[in-house]
Order: C-alpha cells, then sequence, then structure tokens
C-alpha cells in the first residue's frame, strides 16, 4: 500500500502572531517573512520512511523543528506550542499544491 497517495506530501503551515505583538525568542528574531508570506514553513511526508519533517523556503530551520515525526498530529502539536512560546500561533495549513 502507498501511503503518499493517500496523504498530501507537502503542507504549508500559516503562521501569525499572536494579539499584533512582537514574536518573542531568546535566540533572536523571528523570521518576519514567515508573516508576509515571503518564506513558508514546509510539512514534507517522506513515503519512503513514512515520516514527517519540516523546512523552509529559505534558510535554516531552528534546531528544535529539525527532527521527524510519526504523524502529522504529533508534528503539528509540536510545532503550535514551539512556535505558541514565541507568541505565534499556527492559523492556517494548507497543501502547497494549491497554495
Amino acid at each position: 500500500m502507498d501511503l503518499s497517495k493517500n496523504i498530501e506530501n507537502d503542507r504549508i503551515l500559516i503562521l501569525k502572531v499572536i494579539d499584533d505583538k512582537l514574536p518573542k525568542t531568546s535566540h533572536g528574531m523571528v523570521d518576519q517573512r514567515l508573516f508576509k508570506g515571503d518564506n513558508k514553513l514546509h510539512v514534507i511526508f517522506d513515503g519512503q520512511t513514512t515520516l514527517w519533517n519540516l523546512k523552509y523556503d529559505s534558510g535554516v530551520l531552528p534546531e528544535p523543528l529539525q527532527q521527524k515525526f510519526t504523524s502529522f498530529k504529533v508534528l503539528k502539536n509540536f510545532v503550535a506550542e514551539y512556535f505558541r512560546n514565541r507568541n505565534i500561533e499556527i492559523a492556517e495549513v494548507v497543501n502547497a499544491s494549491t497554495a
């Protein structure tokens, strides 16, 4: 059974700042292009390993986000918590093929 045919292999997490305040981080500013659509956070499904991972259109992911996840739900919950601590929330999830 080829799982990759049943799952959109590339999704984009649309991020927004909570309460229109600046994003918080102890390691410097968060890439502002993520909120303007100039840089996107992709969620990629690897059909070979059946694992999910993240990547930016441009730039290097923060180290905590450079891991692989067993399900989209686990990944989304982890990312939501990671960004919530930085005053950012996931506003929407869209398929990359339609974005």
